[in-house]
C-alpha cells in the first residue's frame, strides 16, 4: 500500500471521527433533561433484551434494552460493548415512536446477522460485569454510560443464572478500533500494562481502511441522521 493512499485513509478515517463527535455532542446537548425522563420510565414493561449474536466470537457487539411505554413510544439504550477489555465503549438512548425504533433500530440489529434474546436481569449482568471488568484496569464507560443505564431501573441481577467471562484466555484483549488513534490507544495500553505487566494482556492494532468496522457503527450513524422531534410524551 502506497504511502500517498495510507495518508489519505488517515485522513478519511479523521473526517468520519470528526462527524461522529460532532453528531454525538449535538444529541447529547438535546437530550440533557433525558435522565430524568428515563427514570420516569423505568418501570415502564420490557420490550427488547438481546444482544446481537455476533459479540461473543467477535468480542465486540451490541446490547439493546427497550420498553414499551402506554402512548405507544418506546424507551431504549443500546450499548456497544466490548467483553474483551474496554467495557462499554458506546451508548446511545432515546424515547420516540415505535415506528422509528423498529425501523431504524430493532429491524436493523436482525437485518445485520441477528439478535439472542436474554433475560432483563442477564442484560444489565452483562453490561454491568463488562464495565467492572475494564474497570479493573482502569479504563472507564463512555460518557453516557451514566445516564443509558438508567434503562434498567430496578432489574436486579439476583436471580441470574448466566455467567460471563470476559476477556481473552485469562487476559484483557485490546483491539484499536476506528477511533482508537494513537493517543488513546497508547493510554489504553499503558493502563493495561500498569495493571498486568507487559506480558499480562493481548492486543491488536491493525492497520485498518475506511469501513472495516462499519458494520458496528452502521445503525448508530444511520439513527443519528433521523430528524426526529425528542418531546414525545411518556
Amino acid at each position: 500500500m502506497s504511502v500517498n493512499i495510507r495518508k489519505r485513509q488517515k485522513k478519511l478515517e479523521k473526517q468520519k471521527a470528526k462527524k461522529k463527535a460532532e453528531r454525538k455532542q449535538l444529541a447529547r446537548r438535546q437530550s440533557q433533561g433525558m435522565p430524568a425522563r428515563l427514570l420516569a420510565v423505568a418501570a415502564a414493561p420490557i420490550l427488547h433484551c438481546c444482544h446481537t449474536s455476533s459479540l461473543w466470537d467477535v468480542g465486540i457487539g451490541n446490547v439493546l434494552v427497550s420498553r414499551e411505554l402506554r402512548n405507544g413510544n418506546v424507551a431504549f439504550a443500546m450499548f456497544l460493548v466490548d467483553v474483551c477489555c474496554l467495557g462499554v465503549k458506546d451508548v446511545f438512548f432515546d424515547i420516540c415512536p415505535r415506528t422509528i425504533y423498529d425501523s431504524r433500530l430493532y429491524d436493523k440489529l436482525l437485518e445485520g446477522g441477528g439478535v439472542r434474546h436474554i433475560r432483563p436481569e442477564a442484560a444489565r449482568k452483562l453490561v454491568e460485569g463488562a464495565v467492572e471488568y475494564a474497570g479493573r484496569f482502569d479504563l472507564p464507560p463512555h460518557l453516557d454510560y451514566s445516564v443509558g443505564k438508567l434503562i434498567f431501573g430496578d432489574i436486579a441481577t439476583n436471580d441470574c443464572t448466566e455467567e460471563f467471562v470476559f476477556g481473552r484466555d485469562g487476559k484483557p484483549y485490546f483491539v484499536a478500533g476506528p477511533y482508537d488513534d494513537a493517543a488513546r490507544s497508547h493510554f489504553i495500553m499503558r493502563a493495561l500494562e500498569q495493571s498486568c505487566g507487559a506480558d499480562g494482556y493481548h492486543f491488536t492494532i491493525p492497520m485498518m481502511a475506511p469501513g472495516d468496522f462499519d458494520e458496528i457503527d452502521e445503525i448508530d450513524d444511520e439513527y443519528d441522521e433521523i430528524d426526529v422531534d425528542d418531546e414525545y410524551d411518556e
